[in-house]
């Protein structure tokens, strides 16, 4: 089953970046930071987590600070885009930090629209799966 969604979540990820216009890093920057996105895709070791993520909003300030909003609740972060990666830290990666320490990685970018920013584990061992999806 975990082989069949990973298949799944890659052929998507290909059909997803053969549809979309490429950006790079400058104009990412700018495409970011306009609006507010939310996640529509986040699988770690081939389990689908998105639920977890549900209601959260997220903006991308252009000075680097990344903010999630869920509920009327803010937590900051930073975020920086350079050389094909997109780096997120929103704290650490422990259960009392959870699901939003989890984002806290250096990123892969797969592809950046004008509406999706399509992200996997920089770690290539790795099988982590990140999409934003603006609102």
């Amino acid at each position: 089953m975990k082989l069949k969604l990973a298949t799944g979540i890659i052929s998507l990820l290909t059909l997803t970046t053969s549809c979309t216009r490429s950006l790079d890093s400058n104009n990412a920057t700018n495409v970011v930071t306009e609006g507010t996105w939310r996640i529509t895709l986040f699988t770690d070791s081939g389990n689908d987590e998105t639920s977890d993520f549900s209601g959260y909003g997220f903006s991308f300030n252009s000075s680097g600070v990344m903010t999630a909003i869920s509920n009327g609740i803010s937590k900051n972060g930073t975020w920086s885009t350079g050389s094909n990666k997109f780096n997120i830290d929103l704290g650490a990666k422990t259960d009392a930090n959870k699901p939003l320490g989890e984002l806290t990685d250096d990123w892969q970018i797969i592809s950046i629209s004008d509406i999706e920013i399509n992200l996997t584990d920089d770690n290539i061992a790795s099988t982590e799966f990140l999409t934003f999806k603006k609102n």
